[in-house]
């Protein structure tokens, strides 16, 4: 295992800017209708894995648990609403629940947050000063409403199961004939995290009181890496911001730096199967990460790390935002021309692609959601 910056391996990183055929990308149009296409099917294929069409239509159903228009001592209306999904082959569900400020004149803002626990949206401290206004999944909620955005909560694996034959998950559904387990090129757990993603933006897309064009997304560690491929996938998240997302995140494969390809594939389908052919030979892989988050572009990203957080390799989630840089200036936007990583605790923030490592390790800290609400604001508010 790689833990010292002096055993990493040598390596040269696929140039996101050049298509398979070795032609050079020079305008937006090339990058949308040529190299982004070839990416992104490239990802799919290695890493994440295709979403197959199912044999019969996946039917989305939602449906109201219930609302309290006076959550939070009047501060917020709470929504919950269960999600069910559902064809021929059987059904799955998830619940989201939705904090929307009161009194707002507009369509509003939001965080969507995907976190690794039950969704419920009952909770919330008002004892404790020290956490006071905090949901039980620990969101800030009060820092969210007091600039005048809304946060969205799912819970990453509730149509998910981390298994092998997906008997118990979404993959089901998808299943064609009498198969059994998901083809080589076809999606694992980190792939269906993201679709969970996307069908939440399909029910908030119907709420008139959410602003659909300024949605951000969040996920840490395993839900970081869905984060970023939900983002890259559905250009309806504006904005998107991944937490010590590490190996099939922000951190480039070639690196072999902390959760490496071989550690990650001990998981058996948190990627699809072609990627396991990889371990050992990553620089044969015909992509690397920092092509993922130059496939945001040119909405917001911003890249969290710790310093202490080697396992998630924070200098190789850095050099992937300054590889990614490229494509945003293709675009004209700001990213991190720079190979040199910024000091601790001083981010690179007020531009669309984004960097910041901290002092700690690997978990959400309060100057995270300090940092993403102020992201928020630059973005969706100022400019």
């Amino acid at each position: 295992m790689v833990y010292s910056e002096d055993q990493v391996p040598y390596f040269e990183l696929p140039d996101p800017l050049v298509t398979v055929e070795g032609k050079e990308v020079t305008t937006v149009e090339e990058w949308n209708n040529i190299r982004r296409p070839q990416i992104m099917s490239l990802l799919a294929t290695n890493i994440y894995g295709r979403v197959p069409m199912p044999e019969s239509p996946i039917i989305s159903q939602f449906e109201k648990v219930s609302i309290d228009q006076n959550f939070f001592d009047g501060r917020c209306t709470r929504k919950v609403v269960k999600a069910v999904f559902s064809n021929d082959r059987g059904s799955v569900e998830m619940n989201i629940a939705i904090f929307l400020p009161n009194g707002s004149d507009k369509p509003v803002p939001v965080l969507l947050r995907m976190g690794f626990d039950q969704v419920s949206g009952d909770k919330i401290e008002v004892d404790n000063i020290q956490s006071y206004g905090r949901l039980g999944n620990g969101t800030p909620l009060i820092d969210f409403l007091e600039k005048g955005f809304g946060v969205v909560c799912i819970r990453g694996g509730d149509v998910i199961k981390d298994e092998v034959s997906f008997n118990n998950s979404l993959q089901k559904l998808f299943y064609s004939g009498t198969q059994s387990l998901t083809k080589a090129d076809e999606w694992g757990v980190i792939a269906g995290i993201s679709w969970q993603f996307s069908r939440t933006m399909d029910y908030l897309e119907t709420l008139p009181e959410i602003d659909n064009d300024k949605v951000a997304i969040v996920g840490f560690s395993k839900l970081g890496k869905s984060t970023l491929w939900a983002g890259a996938q559905d250009t309806r998240f504006a904005m998107v911001l991944s937490q010590n997302s590490g190996a099939a995140g922000a951190a480039l494969w070639r690196r072999n730096f902390g959760e490496n390809l071989h550690y990650i594939t001990r998981f058996p389908r948190w990627l699809c199967g072609n990627a396991a052919k990889f371990v050992g030979s990553e620089n044969d892989l015909p992509i690397d990460q920092h092509m993922l988050l130059a496939c945001i572009a040119p909405r917001p990203l911003y890249v969290v790390s710790g310093i202490n957080d080697l396992w998630a390799d924070n200098q190789g989630e850095y050099l992937s935002t300054h590889y990614a840089t490229p494509v945003y200036e293709l675009f004209g936007e700001k990213g991190q021309p720079s190979k040199e990583r910024p000091r601790v605790n001083e981010p690179a923030d007020e531009r669309a692609l984004a960097y910041y490592v901290r002092s700690g390790g690997h978990g959400y800290q309060q100057v995270d959601w300090d940092q993403y609400i102020k992201f928020m604001d630059f973005h969706f508010n100022e400019n």
